[in-house]
């Protein structure tokens, strides 16, 4: 029961914050642990029974910070962590979340990869997967707005995105997102 209320207030606040995103309002920003969003997002994307079946490996130390919206980067990483479970093959399903230091405009940032041991991204969707609407799943698993809602919300927070094929196989996706400014990832 408690998951399922946290599902609907996480509906309730995703409406809003679709509304939100049509009407380009500017969201507070302030220093926020990564960790708990991911986790967060993990807990919202884990009512799917194919959950359970995954390996999902967390890498990503609890003192490493970005700036931004909690509520908005949470949706980010849902819809990232979601895609990363529909593609991966059931009973063997690998997925892992890194964080590392990086640098965007000359400021510090931290880098986030979600990788997956999926078939990876369709080479002819691959240049357009954050268009809307394109999507490669004919099932009723998706829209094809998850990643280009994931692109706004990181563009509005001053970051970067973009999709990719794993050599070793699989797709990650990786977010790069302003750290504090009074504060660098060691």
């Amino acid at each position: 029961l408690e998951r399922m209320k946290r599902v609907t207030d996480r509906l309730r606040r995703i409406s809003a914050s679709l509304l939100d995103f049509a009407r380009l309002r500017r969201e507070t920003m302030e220093p926020l642990e990564l960790r708990p969003l991911i986790d967060e997002a993990w807990h919202l994307v884990a009512i799917d029974e194919k959950a359970g079946d995954v390996t999902l490996r967390i890498e990503v130390p609890s003192d490493v910070r970005v700036c931004g919206n909690a509520g908005r980067l949470v949706q980010v990483f849902v819809n990232l962590l979601r895609n990363a479970l529909i593609a991966v093959p059931a009973g063997h399903g690998e997925i892992a979340v890194r964080a590392q230091a990086a640098e965007l405009d000359g400021r510090s940032a931290v880098r986030i990869t979600v990788e997956d041991n999926g078939p990876g991204i369709p080479p002819e969707i691959l240049p357009e997967v954050f268009d809307a609407f394109v999507s490669d799943r004919l099932d009723a698993k998706g829209t094809g707005l998850g990643l280009t809602v994931a692109q706004g919300i990181v563009h509005q927070h001053g970051g970067e995105i973009r999709a990719y094929n794993r050599e070793q196989g699989g797709a990650a996706l990786e977010v790069v997102l302003p750290a504090p400014q009074e504060e660098s990832m060691p």
